[in-house]
């Protein structure tokens, strides 16, 4: 739907618009990247890259989130990160990794 459709569907509503700077998605070559990523870091440590893809969410990207009354820990996706996030995940990624040892 455009602006336009807007306007001519609810004329009598009073408008505002904001317009901000989008954070870009993560792209699809830091996806392959990062798969490359716990591919190499779990053939060091003996995981298959969907173990280390679990582990490396459990460490790096918990987040929390209101319920009610409760505050519930979840994993944030990477699917929701930014390429700046998602390039500083990598980072965490591999600095953790080396410290036991791993290397490209």
């Amino acid at each position: 739907m455009t602006l336009n459709d807007l306007l001519e569907i609810y004329p009598e509503k009073n408008w505002q618009i904001l317009i901000k700077e989008r954070n870009s998605d993560r792209s699809v070559e830091q996806n392959a990247r990062l798969w490359e990523l716990y591919g190499s870091v779990g053939n060091y440590l003996g995981y298959t890259a969907e173990e280390m893809h679990d582990l490396m969410g459990y460490k790096f990207l918990l987040i929390e989130k209101n319920i009610g009354r409760e505050k519930v820990t979840k994993v944030q996706s990477t699917t929701k990160l930014s390429v700046k996030d998602m390039g500083e995940y990598q980072e965490k990624i591999q600095a953790w990794a080396s410290n036991l040892g791993w290397s490209w």
